[in-house]
């Protein structure tokens, strides 16, 4: 699938039939009135998948707490739904992100994605409503599944 066809699957899947990509090659869809889901388009094949999470914390705002927790969220993509976090800073913002590419992916298979994108997007934004009450990554959990990926 071309990025063009991807798109149609998901708004035929969604119910959105207005989402298209526009001169640009961008379109956003708004999910449960809470976070915008933004596709760029990129070549004829790849498609990036976004959704900005909050803004970077400011300087002695408990910054690198907050980036250990993002970071620790990324090992093996356990708590992002396979997507990456990850820093804008042109926006000064956090962002959830992921690509979806031309490997014989079928529809229903690309909405699997993308559900499981916007679930780990929901969670994250409503964790960072209190970015100071962020809550402590579960060490051990991830230990333990890193010891068990890696035998």
């Amino acid at each position: 699938m071309n990025t063009q066809e991807v798109i149609q699957a998901l708004a035929t899947a969604l119910g959105t039939p207005d989402l298209q990509l526009d001169a640009r090659g961008c379109a956003r869809l708004r999910v449960d009135d809470s976070i915008d889901l933004n596709f760029e388009a990129s070549g004829g094949h790849l498609l990036h998948v976004y959704s900005t999470l909050g803004p970077l914390p400011g300087a002695g705002a408990g910054r690198e707490k907050v980036y250990e927790r993002l970071l620790t969220a990324n090992l093996f993509c356990a708590e992002t739904g396979g997507a990456t976090v990850a820093i804008d800073r042109e926006f000064g913002e956090i962002v959830l992100c992921m690509d979806i590419g031309n490997f014989g992916w079928t529809s229903e298979l690309i909405l699997s994605r993308v559900q499981r994108f916007i679930d780990a997007a929901l969670a994250w934004r409503e964790r960072f409503a209190d970015i100071d009450t962020l809550p402590a990554s579960p060490v051990m959990d991830l230990r333990a599944l890193h010891l068990l990926l890696r035998a």
